[in-house]
Formats: structure tokens, C-alpha cells, sequence
């Protein structure tokens, strides 16, 4: 007996404790950690957190390791580097008012990710708040800027090429700017993006195209630059290529 306590002392109150403090307990000393690896108290324990694994346990269950390995908090996992760069993409950008061609250009990835070079003056916080995030910004200047009337249809399609594969991949098809948010100053149009094959278990994935623009007028806006981003499913610039990377290439 190292510390005064009796094995019988410790084996009453070894049971009362949650999983965490066990563990703590195991480090005491040799006594302490030779008694609380007994996998009774690890029961009880599991008993507690997942009722339904006692009622009709596996033939070789081990609580000690059910415990440790399924309460470890989650560490988040790094996603390797990807094969995919932007010095490998275009992007070809068309937008129509009410059928008629009113922006065509190819773009290359590194232009969108080196995002605006000016920033107008007069544009609302909230979009000055995005274009200062942390996150990565796919965005380009249009210039000469757009004057647009605000009313008649505008769709959007963007078609991407790699280099690498000299493949095609479509982002988004003649999707319409159907949403304004006039706090942010941006119209809004979306299309879900289609994966290869070889990921069947990933969808409802969208592309967004946002023009960013100023108010010149009651129904009249100057359309200043164009964004593509994928919200919360891409942010930073390892997540975008992976996720461009596992389009449907043709």
C-alpha cells in the first residue's frame, strides 16, 4: 500500500468516477493504475455514456480501449497538398442580359485568387468585413464595370480548364443572378457542382457567382467585380483545389 489507501478502499471508489478522472487516477502510482485498469470500472463507465453497449455487449469487448478510443476529442485533419494548382486553371466566364453577351472573358486561376486590386470607395461594411476575411477570395475586377438596369434576367456560365490533364469541367450552366443582397451589395446566382464518378458520396455542393456592384441610380447598378466561391464547403485555398480537383473532368 504506497499511498495508505487499500485496494478495497480504491476499488469502492474507482466506479463513482467519470472517464477522465480514471484516467488521471491510472497515473497516480503502480498501486492506483493496476487497480483501475481492471475493466469493471471501465464498464461502468462505458455503462454511462453508451447505455445500449452493456445490454447485449461483443463477445470481446474491452472497455478500456472503448473508452479511450472513442471519447478522444476529435483533432482536426490536415489536408495534404493537392495535385491541383491555380497556375493549372482558367476559368471562362460569360455573362448575358436578357440573352444578349454582355461579359465574356477568360480568367486565368491566378488573376481570381489574387482578388481586387481596388477597392471602390462606398461599398457597404459588410462587404468590406468579406473581402478582409482570412478566407481564401476567388475575385476579379471587371473593367471597364457594368452598367446594368436592374429588372431584365442576367445568367452566368463559367467553364474551367486544367492544364495539367487538358480536361474540361463545368462550374456553373447558365445559372440567373435571382438574388440580391442589398446589404452587401451583391447579386447572386448558384449552381451545384457535379463530381466524378469516383466520389459518388459527395453532392449538394454549390458554386456561387456574386457580382459585386455600387448603386448609381433607383434602378441602376455598376457592376465592379465578380466572385466565385464555394461557402462553407471550401474556404481556404488547399480546400478549393480539392474540391475543384474531384470535379467532373472531361
Amino acid at each position: 500500500m504506497e499511498n495508505g489507501l487499500s485496494d478495497e478502499v480504491l476499488k469502492a471508489v474507482f466506479p463513482l468516477l467519470d472517464g477522465k478522472d480514471l484516467v488521471f487516477c491510472m497515473l497516480v502510482c503502480r498501486q492506483w493504475r493496476e487497480i483501475a485498469k481492471d475493466d469493471y470500472f471501465w464498464k461502468c463507465i462505458c455503462a454511462r455514456k453508451w447505455p445500449s453497449i452493456c445490454k447485449q455487449p461483443p463477445s470481446d469487448a474491452n472497455y478500456l480501449k472503448l473508452y479511450l478510443t472513442f471519447s478522444k476529442p476529435r483533432t482536426p485533419q490536415h489536408l495534404p497538398v493537392p495535385k491541383l494548382t491555380f497556375e493549372d486553371l482558367v476559368f471562362y466566364i460569360d455573362m448575358w442580359l436578357d440573352g444578349s453577351l454582355i461579359f465574356s472573358q477568360a480568367v486565368s486561376g491566378c488573376i481570381l485568387r489574387g482578388g481586387l486590386q481596388n477597392t471602390p470607395c462606398g461599398i457597404p461594411d459588410v462587404l468590406v468585413a468579406h473581402l478582409t476575411a482570412p478566407d481564401c477570395i476567388l475575385m476579379m475586377e471587371v473593367e471597364p464595370k457594368l452598367e446594368i438596369t436592374m429588372g431584365p434576367s442576367i445568367t452566368v456560365s463559367v467553364l474551367a480548364h486544367r492544364k495539367d490533364t487538358k480536361k474540361m469541367a463545368c462550374v456553373i450552366n447558365k445559372s440567373t443572378f435571382d438574388y440580391i443582397d442589398s446589404n452587401a451589395a451583391r447579386a447572386l446566382a448558384y449552381e451545384y457542382l457535379r463530381f466524378s464518378p469516383r466520389y459518388p458520396f459527395i453532392s449538394d455542393i454549390r458554386a456561387w457567382m456574386s457580382l459585386l456592384f455600387l448603386y448609381k441610380g433607383t434602378n441602376v447598378i455598376e457592376v465592379f467585380g465578380i466572385e466565385l466561391d464555394f461557402c462553407d464547403a471550401a474556404r481556404s485555398e488547399t480546400e478549393i483545389l480539392w474540391l475543384l480537383d474531384m470535379l467532373d473532368w472531361k
